[in-house]
């Protein structure tokens, strides 16, 4: 069978029906998870070579990817995940309980130790030039897009993420907890991106409802948060690396009040559940555009 032959043949079996249910499938987020259940190591693993192995321009790399499927590591990441706007007026947000799976994976990224790239004038491009971080901006992208893509094809969900060491003084725990402080924040050679939950949805459960029981109030998403007093000793009214104006905060338990005041005197009608906003039934206005 000659190549014109085997292209043909891949064409008349590729199920691109089969290829449309996956991809509907990505376009939704899962807020919920059943933890009763554990994914296999090897899928794990595949999961995770598909994630290093991804395309990259001139196969460079640009992100490092960082995982685990312990409880007990996700549970406590997840402590600092605020920034899913809950209401506007008056502001408040929860956590994004997409990351709080049975799987969780981040996409860092980093200049890469090789450089292929050059100026206009031979020399190599620098390092930390807008162009070596949009492209690893893309290639993240690719590999979150491939590996959503296989976990779906096992019979597993998922839900990206950004929402990463946020929240009322987070104090950059996790860029501590990773052990890339001094990368992210001092020495600004790596950037913390996009994370995907992977795990098991609840059956029989919308998929847009949280099992956080907490609510902020008072601030519209996580970033340069305090809920502390400000005669609390750790108290800060400016995040100590960028000089930008904490916005003061109040956690509550949707269990205990119905009813409750953020630091700006605003009441909040506080919900009986988390639920998430859906989108992927939105229509979005993506063209298609011939070239001529």
């Amino acid at each position: 069978m000659n190549l014109e032959q085997r292209l043909r043949w891949k064409y008349r079996t590729y199920q691109f029906d089969e290829e449309q249910d996956v991809i509907r499938q990505m376009q939704k987020c899962q807020r919920n998870w059943d933890y009763s259940k554990t994914i296999p190591e090897d899928i794990v693993n595949q999961l995770l070579w598909i994630a290093t192995n991804a395309p990259s321009k001139q196969f460079e790399a640009f992100y490092d990817v960082y995982y685990t499927t312990d409880r007990k590591i996700i549970e406590d990441l997840y402590k600092f995940t605020w920034g899913n706007t809950q209401a506007r007026n008056p502001t408040s947000c929860v956590r994004n309980s997409a990351m709080n799976a049975n799987m969780y994976m981040l996409f860092v990224c980093k200049q890469p130790p090789t450089m292929v790239c050059t100026d206009n004038d031979g020399s190599a491009s620098k390092r930390d030039s807008r162009g070596r971080w949009e492209n690893g901006l893309v290639h993240v992208g690719i590999a979150m897009a491939l590996v959503m893509q296989a976990a779906i094809r096992h019979g597993l969900v998922t839900g990206c993420n950004k929402s990463n060491s946020t929240g009322p003084d987070s104090n950059y725990y996790w860029e501590k907890k990773l052990g890339i402080y001094e990368d992210v924040v001092l020495k600004k050679t790596k950037k913390m991106l996009y994370g995907i939950g992977i795990g098991y949805p609840n059956e029989n459960r919308p998929r847009w409802e949280s099992d956080d029981n907490e609510i902020c109030i008072g601030a519209g998403n996580g970033h340069n948060v305090t809920a502390l007093d400000e005669n609390d000793p750790n108290f800060l009214d400016k995040n100590p690396v960028t000089g930008e104006t904490y916005r003061k905060s109040k956690i509550i338990n949707i269990k205990e009040h119905r009813t409750a005041v953020d630091p700006y005197g605003y009441v909040h009608e506080i919900p009986e559940k988390i639920e998430y906003t859906v989108h992927s039934t939105d229509f979005r206005d993506i063209k298609c555009i011939k070239i001529i």
